[in-house]
């Protein structure tokens, strides 16, 4: 398999941008997908290749669908071809590629996130999600979430993390999903999300879920989790409100969702794999369920 480097240099030359950056910054990620940030004399760039180049390309059409109804998104920079992305080389295949430029604003540590900031990811969240009943196609996820249970090695963290991967919420609504609007994925200018940016794990599925992966995200190292949580989803119901049976399924999403980032972590070789987990359940079923309404 190419490395990571060697892909993002293939990406960067089909872009238009150098090869070699004034500064990389190698984002954490799953397995089969590559998320950077570049500095490079044109400006700030997210740089992102996948195996599967189908999902790339259902993201930059998200992306291109978002700018163009003036949502707080980057439009994908297009290919030396023209297209909004690019195909690269490596052994045994093709990956795929998409840029994005990033503009103006920082990154939140969820610890110093206010409340303000967190109704934000939750609006922009359910305005992703109305916007994205008008993308033309329908992509599952390159991963999902009973495929990620299935690569884990065996052991005790496994046995934790598998069950609430494997949960079924296919009969929720489902459209277009962000995939992580996480605090890597938002930057800010005071209270107010100047950006949003691409997670690389935009698909169409269930939208309670993509829901719960933001929530998460923020949640489970906030200062206060609960609050967090309560926020992310109060700020997504006043736009779109969940469904009675959304609302039931939010605990098992929330579950699922820690699970993931938990399942990630341990095929990435880092530690404390079932902190998000036990941050979720820490918070009890009861209280999540609340926060829902």
């Amino acid at each position: 398999m190419a490395s990571p480097s060697t892909l993002r240099a293939q990406a960067l030359l089909e872009f238009g941008l150098p090869a070699a950056p004034q500064h990389v910054d190698e984002l954490p990620c799953g397995p089969g997908l590559w998320i950077d940030r570049v500095q490079a004399p044109a400006g700030r760039f997210q740089l992102v290749c996948a195996e599967g180049a189908l999902a790339v390309a259902f993201e930059a059409t998200l992306f291109d669908l978002l700018a163009e109804s003036r949502y707080p998104a980057p439009r994908p920079r297009r290919s030396k071809g023209g297209g909004l992305i690019a195909k690269l080389d490596r052994p045994g295949g093709h990956a795929g590629a998409a840029c994005y430029p990033v503009g103006a604003g920082e990154q939140l540590d969820p610890a110093d996130a206010a409340s303000p900031q967190l109704l934000e990811v939750g609006r922009l969240l359910a305005r992703l999600h109305q916007l994205g009943e008008a993308h033309p196609a329908s992509v599952p996820p390159a991963l999902s979430c009973g495929e990620l249970a299935n690569r884990l090695p065996a052991g005790a963290d496994a046995d934790l993390l598998a069950p609430p991967l494997r949960v079924d919420l296919s009969s929720l609504p489902a459209g277009a999903c962000h995939g992580r609007l996480g605090p890597r994925q938002a930057l800010y200018i005071g209270d107010r999300c100047s950006a949003v940016l691409p997670s690389g794990e935009a698909h169409s599925g269930p939208l309670v879920l993509d829901l719960a992966r933001a929530a998460c995200a923020w949640a489970v190292t906030a200062a206060e989790p609960l609050p967090a949580v309560r926020a992310v989803i109060s700020g997504y119901q006043a736009l779109r409100r969940l469904d009675p049976e959304e609302r039931d399924g939010i605990y098992p999403a929330l579950l699922c969702a820690a699970a993931r980032e938990g399942a990630v972590a341990l095929l990435s070789g880092r530690s404390d794999v079932l902190a998000a987990l036990r941050s979720i359940e820490a918070l009890g079923e009861k209280q999540l369920r609340a926060a829902a309404g």
